[in-house]
């Protein structure tokens, strides 16, 4: 997620400060790229901690 984090803000300052047309076109793809990858590893680090909340759920009934 760091990692994404950091090549997200790389592509948002190559939108901001592009040289041409060409290259602020790239960056911006480049930002729907990593926010689609974001929202997925988002939504599976959501998805994990539902299943770890219901495992700890079962386990205090115990």
């Amino acid at each position: 997620m760091r990692l994404l984090d950091l090549q997200l803000a790389d592509a948002l300052q190559r939108i901001r400060h592009g040289s041409s047309e060409d290259l602020i076109e790239q960056a911006k793809q480049d930002e729907r790229i990593l926010l689609r990858e974001l929202d997925r590893l988002m939504t599976r680090m959501r998805a994990i901690e539902g299943q770890l909340l219901q495992i700890q759920k079962t386990a205090t009934r115990h």
